[in-house]
């Protein structure tokens, strides 16, 4: 039997040591992506409805958590390319869930590498981040609602600099979704979260993406917010077992003959 919570572990890649958790157990590789100035443990209520469905990791990004800082370096780019490390680790093929920067993340992995990403998640990304206010982002990371109050401890570890990038748009200068989303071959299933609860993802953003996704779906969860996986993980979690379970096949054939470069 798998053990009950998650470990945590080291990678070394990129010239950082990145931490990530992992719960081993059978079935696919399942990689869950955190949101911009949080850490894997956001991921707990995950973690715990999605055991028995497969190996699960969760990586700190480089800047957060327990994960080096990497001055300079705080692109998409960059991001990607230690999720990507993780992922070869892990054992490609694998199911992605991605919330807020780490949906972004996934859908980059995605394009980029579709033997790599059998499936994604996007959870509460604003597909469109120039639309994001910056001062927004910063204000609602700052004053979190009562369900994310454990991530103060993320925001301690979070090095400022990673909200420099962010604020002046170099996190995400080389993300352009109108190019990127028709590469995401894969099933991508779009999260949202309410507008009314401080929700990112915005009706705008789904219709767009939802065009351009050649396999994309979408689910509005109304009375959530940005946090949704953590406001009311079993919501989320009916949604996201079940599309796991509808795709988790695809990670098995690809599996045979997945590159390993």
């Amino acid at each position: 039997m798998a053990p009950a919570r998650p470990a945590e572990k080291t990678l070394q890649a990129n010239g950082l040591t990145l931490n990530y958790a992992e719960l081993p157990g059978d079935g696919p590789t399942i990689m869950m992506l955190h949101g911009l100035g949080a850490r894997w443990q956001v991921f707990a209520p995950l973690f715990a409805g999605l055991r028995g469905y497969g190996r699960l990791f969760a990586l700190d990004f480089r800047g957060h958590g327990q994960s080096a800082r990497a001055s300079g370096h705080y692109r998409l780019a960059d991001y990607c390319a230690d999720a990507r490390a993780l992922l070869r680790q892990a054992g490609a093929p694998a199911i992605v869930y991605g919330h807020s920067l780490g949906g972004w993340v996934a859908l980059a992995l995605a394009a980029a590498y579709p033997d790599d990403v059998c499936a994604v998640v996007i959870a509460e990304s604003a597909i469109y981040p120039g639309d994001i206010d910056p001062d927004l982002a910063v204000s609602y990371l700052a004053d979190l609602p009562l369900a994310l109050r454990s991530l103060a401890k993320s925001l301690s570890q979070l090095d400022p600099e990673v909200m420099t990038f962010f604020r002046d748009g170099r996190l995400t200068e080389d993300y352009d979704p109108a190019t990127l989303l028709p590469l995401v071959s894969c099933p991508a299933l779009l999260l949202q979260g309410d507008k009314e609860r401080d929700g990112l993802m915005t009706d705008d953003d789904v219709r767009r993406a939802t065009s351009l996704l050649p396999k994309g779906s979408h689910v509005f969860f109304p009375g959530l917010g940005h946090g949704l996986h953590v406001e009311d993980p079993s919501q989320v979690l009916e949604v996201v077992q079940s599309f796991i379970k509808e795709h988790s096949g695809l990670c098995t054939l690809r599996s045979h003959d997945a590159p390993r470069s």
